[in-house]
């Protein structure tokens, strides 16, 4: 393959890409009258109800609890940074797995 075959490779992904972007945008618009999820030809559409976002409780408890009752439920958690201990010790692990080479096709 050549540069100018190519080239139009990606010409025409990007024109299938929009036009894709446009259907998805038709059916999302459609689901979305119909009010439930659809499922055709490997493609779902899936319909979320309307709601509440989490409340942010962390600003609420904050505001009104007492510290003595956020100590209660305040835990600690204790990680390890392996790849400083390593090289503190001057450790030399054994290399990763191999990755085999990609491609990633962004629009």
């Amino acid at each position: 393959m050549n540069e100018v075959e190519l080239t139009k490779l990606f010409v025409e992904y990007a024109e299938v890409s929009k036009k894709a972007d446009e259907l998805k945008a038709q059916i999302e618009t459609e689901v979305l009258k119909l009010g439930e999820t659809r499922k055709v030809a490997g493609v779902t559409a899936t319909y979320y109800k309307p709601g509440f976002e989490t409340p942010d409780y962390e600003t609420a408890a904050k505001q009104y609890a007492p510290q003595y009752v956020i100590d209660n439920y305040t835990t600690t958690t204790t990680t390890t940074k392996w790849a400083e201990v390593c090289k503190a010790m001057d450790i030399k692990p054994e290399p990763g797995a191999p990755k085999p080479a990609r491609v990633v096709v962004k629009v």
